[in-house]
C-alpha cells in the first residue's frame, strides 16, 4: 500500500493537494472558455450552412414544380411537340438533382439528414413512375394514359412537395433560432464557466477537508492493523502451543517420514502405543517394525502416497511392540513433501487391538449361539455347504442329525426360562461328548439342535444318533429337581457326491417330525416317502384353513354309559373333517396340524358352539336326552387364551344350554403348565356350573397334588391302560390305584377304550362309574345318535 512510506508530520502535503485542486479548477475554466468559443464558431458555420441549404432547397422546389408541369404537358402534347417538352423536363430534372446535391453537402444535423433521405426517396419514386410512358396515337389513348398516371404521379409529387416544404420550414426555423440565441448561448456559457470556477474552489476546499479526514482515518487504521497483526501473531503462538499439546497428549501417534520411510519426528504417544521412546524410532526405517507378511503391502502404500500428493492413503498393518508381540495398527499416510512447513510424509497411526477383538467377538456371535456357544444356523449351513463341496470332490457321504427336545416347553412354563436356558447349555455340552471333534453340533432354534457328521455311512450315523439319545437319557439335576428329557431325532444321509445343503437340512427336519409323530423319543431315518407325507401335510394345512370357513367340519358323538345301569349319561363331541376330495379325515391326522398352526383355536370354538347347540336340541327330548351331559375337549392352546372363560359364557348364552349339561375336558399335561393360571381359570369355569374332567389320565406324568388343588369332577383313564386288562397285572393295579385315588377325592371315574365285556366287568368291579368305547357304540352322527337315544328310550319303556 502506497501510504505505508508516507510521512504525515507536516502540512506541506495538504497545502500541495489544495493548490493542485485550484490549478485543476483554473484549467477546467480555461478549457470551458475555449470550448465555448469553438461552439460559437460552429454555430455561425451552421447558420451559414443553413442559408446555403435553404437556397439549394428553394431551387429544388422550383425545378420540381417545373418537372410536374412539363410532364402533363408532355402527356397531352401531340407527337411533334413531345420532344420539346421532354427536353425541358430533362433540364428541370437535372437542375433539381443538382440542387439536392448542393443541399446534401450542406447538411450536418441528424434531423436534416433524415429529412433529406425521405425527400430523395420520394423524388426517386416519382421519377421512376414517370419512366417512359407508352406512345400515344389517338386522343382516346392520350385520355387513358392521363387517367392512369395522373392520380399516382400527382400523389407522389405532393409527397415530394410536402417533404420539401417541411425541410424548408425546418431550415427557416433553425436559422431564426441560431440568430436569436447565439449571443444568449454565449452569455450563458460564460456564466456557467464562472459558476464552474466557484464550484472548483468549493470542491477544492471539500477535497482538502476530506483529505484531512482520510489521513486521520489512515493513521487510525495503521494503528489498528498493527494491533490486529500483533493479536494474530499471539493467536498463532497459542495455536502452535495447543497443537503441540494435542500431539503430545494424543492417543494417536504422529510422525514425519522422508521418501525412504525414515522418521524425522515421532510424537511421544509412540511410547504408550508401541513401548518405544521417540528417540529409538527417529532416524530408523519404519519398515523394520512391520510384520514380514505385511511389509510388501506397506511398501506399496509408500509408493502410492509418493505418487498422490495431498491424499490420505489408509492401511492396516501389524507392528512389533517392544514386548515382542504384534499389534494391529490403523495408519494414514499423506504426502506433504511440497509443503515448505512440513517437507515430509505425515504418518498417523493408532492401536486397534480392542476394536479387532470386538470385531472378532461380533463375528463369533454372528455365527454362534449366545446361550450355548454352539454354532448357529448360519455357521452350520456354511460348514454343511463346505462339507458337500468336499463330498463332491472326494465322492463320500455326510450325515445330518436333527434333534428336537420332547416337551421342552413344559420345563420353561413350569420351572421358568432361566432353568430352561441352563438345561439347554447342559444338553449342548452332552451332545458334544457324543460326537467326534471334527463333527459340528449346532443349535438351530429354541429346543432344536443339529449335528453334521462328515464322511460317515448310514449305519454309523444311526449309531451316533443312538449315542446322542442315550446321552440325554440320564436325569438332569436342576437345583433340587431331577428332569428327564427325551429327544426326537431325524437322520438323513447325503447322496454320494454331495447334495443341496438346504435340501439335506429339510430332509433331516422332516425325519425329525416323523419321529415326533410316532410317539416321540424315537430315531427316524429319512426316506422319500416322508417327503410325500410332508407335502401332503402341507396341502392339508392349506385345506384346513378353508375347511373351517367352508363348513367342511362335522361332529360325531360317542356315548358314555353307566357301568351299573347301562344308561347313556354323557356324550363326547368328536370332530371329523369331511374333505371334498379326500373324504372323511380322522382327527389324528389334522388335529396336530391345527395345534401347530394355531387353527385349533377357531376350530375348538366351532366345536364348542356346535356341541352345545346339539346338546340343547337333545335336552328337549324326554328320558335319557333330558339329563345328558355334553363333553367337549379343550386344547392346550385354546385353554391358554385369556378370554376362554368369556368364550364359554358366550356359547352357553347363545345356545341356551344349562351349564350343568356341559363338561369341559382338559389334558393331564395342561395341569403342569402355569398351575396358578390354570387353577384360576378352572375355578371360574366351575363357578359357572360347568363340569370339569381330566382326559387321558395317566399319560401326562402330572403331579398327583394337582388333583387335590383343582376343582375337578371326573377322571378319564386312558385307553392304553384299559386295553391291557387281562394281559398285565401291573396295568390292572394302576387302574385300581387311580380309581381308589379318584374315589378318595370324590371324583367320578370314566374308563376310555372299553371294547370287551370282560373289560367292562373288571372296571365295574374295580369301582369305575362310567365307560366309553366300541363295546357301547362307535362315534355317531347327530342323526344316528338321536336314533340311538330313541331306541334306548323305547327299550326302557317296555
Amino acid at each position: 500500500m502506497f501510504y505505508r512510506n508516507w510521512k504525515w508530520e507536516t502540512g506541506t502535503k495538504l497545502i500541495g493537494g489544495f493548490s493542485l485542486c485550484l490549478a485543476l479548477a483554473a484549467l477546467v475554466g480555461g478549457i470551458s472558455l475555449a470550448q465555448m468559443a469553438v461552439i460559437t464558431h460552429a454555430a455561425k458555420d451552421m447558420l451559414a450552412e443553413s442559408v446555403v441549404g435553404a437556397e439549394a432547397l428553394n431551387e429544388f422546389q422550383v425545378n420540381a414544380r417545373r418537372v410536374r408541369t412539363l410532364e402533363f404537358e408532355e402527356i397531352l402534347a401531340s407527337p411533334k411537340e413531345k420532344k420539346t417538352f421532354q427536353d425541358a423536363a430533362i433540364a428541370a430534372e437535372t437542375a433539381a438533382g443538382g440542387a439536392l446535391i448542393r443541399y446534401r453537402s450542406s447538411v450536418s444535423d441528424p434531423v436534416d439528414r433524415r429529412n433529406l433521405q425521405s425527400l430523395e426517396a420520394a423524388w426517386n419514386r416519382y421519377l421512376q413512375m414517370r419512366g417512359q410512358p407508352p406512345a400515344i396515337q389517338t386522343a382516346v389513348e392520350r385520355q387513358r394514359v392521363y387517367q392512369a398516371l395522373s392520380g399516382p404521379m400527382r400523389a407522389q409529387f405532393l409527397q415530394v412537395r410536402n417533404v420539401a416544404a417541411r425541410m424548408a420550414e425546418w431550415n427557416h426555423r433553425r436559422g431564426l433560432w441560431y440568430v436569436r440565441n447565439i449571443e444568449h448561448v454565449d452569455r450563458r456559457c460564460r456564466a456557467w464557466v464562472a459558476a464552474l470556477l466557484i464550484l472548483s474552489l468549493v470542491g477544492g476546499a471539500i477535497i482538502a477537508s476530506s483529505a484531512t479526514r482520510y489521513i486521520t482515518q489512515l493513521i487510525h487504521d495503521l494503528r489498528r492493523e498493527g494491533a490486529e497483526r500483533l493479536n494474530a501473531q499471539m493467536a498463532v503462538l497459542r495455536r502452535e502451543e495447543c497443537f503441540r499439546a494435542l500431539v503430545t497428549n494424543s492417543a494417536d501417534v504422529f510422525a514425519i517420514l522422508d521418501r525412504q520411510g525414515k522418521a524425522s519426528y515421532v510424537s511421544p504417544a509412540v511410547e504408550a502405543v508401541l513401548g518405544y521412546s521417540p528417540e529409538a524410532i527417529i532416524g530408523g526405517s519404519s519398515f523394520s517394525w512391520i510384520h514380514p507378511d505385511d511389509k510388501r503391502r506397506a511398501e506399496m502404500l509408500l509408493e502410492q502416497t509418493l505418487s498422490s500428493p495431498g491424499v490420505n492413503v489408509p492401511g492396516e498393518y501389524r507392528v512389533r511392540h517392544d514386548d515382542g508381540s504384534w499389534r494391529p495398527l490403523e495408519i494414514t499416510l499423506n504426502n506433504m513433501l511440497d509443503d515448505p512447513a512440513v517437507q515430509g510424509l505425515i504418518l498417523t497411526y493408532r492401536d486397534i487391538s480392542e476394536r479387532k477383538a470386538f470385531e472378532e467377538q461380533l463375528r463369533h456371535q454372528s455365527f454362534h449361539d449366545v446361550l450355548t456357544g454352539l454354532p448357529n444356523r448360519a455357521l452350520f449351513l456354511d460348514r454343511l455347504e463346505h462339507s458337500q463341496a468336499r463330498a463332491q470332490r472326494q465322492d463320500k457321504h455326510d450325515a445330518i442329525l436333527c434333534i428336537d427336545l420332547d416337551s421342552f416347553k413344559i420345563v420353561n412354563d413350569s420351572l421358568g426360562h432361566e432353568a430352561g436356558d441352563k438345561l439347554l447349555q447342559v444338553i449342548g455340552a452332552r451332545l458334544q461328548t457324543c460326537v467326534r471333534p471334527e463333527d459340528t453340533v449346532a443349535r438351530l432354534s429354541a429346543d432344536e439342535f443339529a449335528i453334521l457328521l462328515e464322511d460317515i455311512g448310514e449305519s454309523e450315523a444311526l449309531i451316533v444318533a443312538g449315542r446322542c439319545a442315550d446321552g440325554l437319557r440320564p436325569p438332569f439335576v436342576m437345583g433340587d429337581r431331577e428332569l428327564f428329557i427325551t429327544a426326537s431325532i431325524g437322520v438323513t444321509i447325503s447322496p454320494r457326491g454331495g447334495s443341496d445343503p438346504w435340501a439335506l437340512l429339510r430332509n433331516a427336519d422332516i425325519a425329525m417330525y416323523q419321529a415326533k409323530s410316532t410317539g416321540k423319543a424315537a430315531i427316524v431315518l429319512f426316506d422319500r416317502s416322508m417327503m410325500d407325507r410332508a407335502s401332503e401335510r402341507l396341502e392339508l394345512e392349506g385345506d384346513l384353513r378353508q375347511a373351517i370357513d367352508q363348513g367342511q367340519l362335522r361332529l360325531h358323538y360317542q356315548p358314555i354309559v353307566s357301568l351299573e345301569s347301562g344308561r347313556i349319561r354323557e356324550a363326547e363331541a368328536l370332530v371329523r373333517w369331511e374333505h371334498p376330495t379326500r373324504g372323511l379325515i380322522p382327527p389324528a391326522k389334522f388335529i396336530p396340524i391345527a395345534e401347530e398352526t394355531g387353527l385349533i383355536i377357531p376350530l375348538g370354538m366351532w366345536v364348542l358352539e356346535e356341541a352345545c347347540r346339539q346338546a340343547r336340541e337333545w335336552s328337549k327330548t324326554a328320558n335319557e336326552g333330558a339329563a345328558m351331559v355334553m363333553g367337549v375337549n379343550l386344547s392346550t392352546r385354546q385353554f391358554q387364551q385369556n378370554d376362554i372363560v368369556d368364550d364359554v359364557v358366550g356359547v352357553l348364552k347363545r345356545s341356551g344350554l344349562p351349564p350343568a349339561q356341559l363338561k369341559l375336558e382338559i389334558t393331564e399335561s395342561l395341569m403342569a403348565l402355569s398351575p396358578d393360571d390354570t387353577a384360576a381359570k378352572l375355578h371360574q369355569l366351575k363357578a359357572l356350573g360347568v363340569h370339569l374332567a381330566v382326559d387321558d389320565f395317566g399319560t401326562g406324568y402330572s403331579s398327583m397334588s394337582y388333583l387335590a388343588n383343582f376343582p375337578l369332577d371326573t377322571l378319564k383313564i386312558d385307553r392304553s391302560f384299559i386295553q391291557r386288562i387281562g394281559e398285565q397285572e401291573e396295568a390292572e393295579a394302576i387302574i385300581q390305584a387311580v380309581i381308589t385315588l379318584a374315589k378318595t377325592l370324590h371324583l367320578c371315574v370314566t374308563s376310555e377304550g372299553v371294547e370287551t365285556a370282560e373289560q367292562k366287568e373288571t372296571l365295574r368291579r374295580m369301582g369305575s362309574d362310567r365307560g366309553q368305547g366300541y363295546l357301547f357304540s362307535r362315534p355317531l352322527t347327530a342323526v344316528a345318535f338321536a336314533e340311538l337315544l330313541s331306541e334306548r328310550a323305547a327299550a326302557a319303556s317296555l
